[in-house]
């Protein structure tokens, strides 16, 4: 079952990788309306986390995209680790598949639509596998992000480049660039 999975989205991760330096460079074509966050988790665990559920969603969507019938946005099911990506149709591939993974593998993966890594904050769960679970890991992912930013408060761009790097400057600017820009983004419409 993961085979198939894996095959199919792996060609449409790295065709739309191929694709995403430039669609960014050039924006995103504007739509008739702003992304309506109304009632999501992202507006949920936003004003838990006192963040802008704009913010979060751009995150979880340069994390773990995927290219559905020419629709993109985030798959809260992704598990990436350093060999590959996969993106489970629902939670119990997504759990099974986890289990599957060879230990050393599951070691430093990411998961879930935050793609949350396990290595450096699997400790923040009982069990890794709850990473799975799209609230929380919404709420882990949000309370990573929180932390980010509370550590500069006045370096928007890097404090949101902290939460996919810390130890190296220039590849979070430009993590925090690109977010922030989808995040002005989906804001406009």
């Amino acid at each position: 079952m993961f085979d198939r999975i894996q095959t199919k989205s792996v060609v449409s991760r790295r065709g739309f990788l191929a694709g995403a330096g430039a669609f960014m460079a050039v924006g995103m074509a504007p739509s008739a309306r702003a992304l309506d966050l109304r009632n999501t988790p992202f507006t949920v665990t936003g004003q838990l986390a006192r963040l802008d559920p704009y913010l979060l969603y751009a995150v979880s969507y340069v994390e773990s995209r995927l290219d559905r019938k020419g629709r993109t946005g985030p798959w809260p099911y992704a598990v990436r680790t350093a060999k590959e990506s996969y993106y489970p149709p629902d939670l119990p591939s997504a759990m099974q598949l986890v289990m599957a993974l060879p230990a050393a593998e599951l070691a430093d993966a990411d998961l879930g639509w935050m793609q949350v890594n396990v290595r450096w904050h699997g400790h923040r769960v009982p069990d890794v596998s709850h990473l799975l679970h799209p609230d929380i890991n919404m709420r882990v992912g949000a309370g990573i992000l929180r932390e980010a930013i509370d550590s500069l408060p006045r370096d928007l761009e890097l404090a949101v480049g902290r939460y996919h790097t810390w130890m190296d400057e220039p590849r979070a600017r430009d993590y925090g660039r690109r977010v922030l820009a989808l995040r002005a983004q989906l804001r406009r419409g």
